[in-house]
């Protein structure tokens, strides 16, 4: 018999049967997993609380074949209440998919984990600018995962010292002026956004958060990013971030 005690956060629940739910969490010590909470959806369930999207939950699992069974649960942190802010909500479940999507279940990262953790914190708090922090999400997801963009150096001849660089997403990040002349499909970036990747990259997210950051700056890394992800993730469904925007600029006119 095998039973796991591990901290879990929700990323999705979907019905089974009558009252039990398929719950897919991202633990810290299994990684991403699926099991089973039966009796969850009764209104009287230990389990009710947190079988939710986006609870993060001390979880005690029990192998049943190739699967697990929650026995039983205690919530830490519920973020429910991110249910109930339009722009919250679409940007925490907008990082729930990355993860749901791209990441191979029963493989840990624990600094992914506490990101996650982190990420839906901030966007539960007041005066936060939550593109921002998302930004700083994706660039971290994307050296946890791998896929880390070169941002202090250049990738051709490793030259810190630039002035004028470019951002090539084939070549996974920064040339410099002299280096980019060899190189096609280069995208322009402002070398003030290049120390501000660099700092995401160097800094946990609750610091990076304190930073005032320019509109500007965030609409750049925002197209940079979208564009490097695309090439090594694959187009990402942004269903939901892009109706958000819709709806801001209605509001702005």
């Amino acid at each position: 018999m095998v039973i796991i005690n591990t901290q879990g956060i929700v990323l999705k629940s979907v019905p089974y049967k009558e009252n039990d739910l398929i719950l897919t969490i991202f633990s810290r010590k299994l990684g991403k997993v699926s099991v089973i909470a039966r009796g969850a959806k009764k209104s009287k369930s230990s389990l009710l609380s947190s079988s939710q999207i986006f609870a993060y939950s001390n979880f005690t699992l029990k192998r049943e074949g190739n699967m697990y069974r929650v026995t039983q649960s205690e919530i830490i942190k519920s973020f429910y209440n991110l249910s109930y802010d339009f722009e919250a909500f679409s940007y925490a479940t907008y990082i729930l998919k990355l993860i749901d999507s791209f990441i191979i279940e029963n493989q840990p990262n624990n600094r992914l984990f506490i990101l996650l953790a982190q990420s839906l914190y901030l966007f539960c708090e007041e005066d936060i600018d939550m593109e921002y922090v998302s930004l700083c999400f994706k660039l971290k997801f994307l050296e946890y995962i791998g896929f880390k963009p070169i941002v202090n150096t250049c990738v051709s001849c490793y030259n810190k010292d630039f002035k004028n660089p470019v951002f090539n997403v084939y070549e996974g990040g920064i040339l410099c002026e002299k280096c980019s002349e060899h190189f096609e499909h280069n995208l322009k970036i402002n070398i003030t956004t290049t120390k501000l990747m660099d700092y995401i990259l160097k800094n946990d997210v609750l610091i990076c958060s304190k930073a005032k950051v320019s509109k500007y700056l965030i609409n750049e890394l925002s197209r940079i990013l979208k564009i490097y992800m695309n090439e090594y993730l694959g187009k990402i469904n942004e269903k939901s971030l892009n109706l958000l925007k819709s709806l801001n600029k209605k509001g702005v006119e």
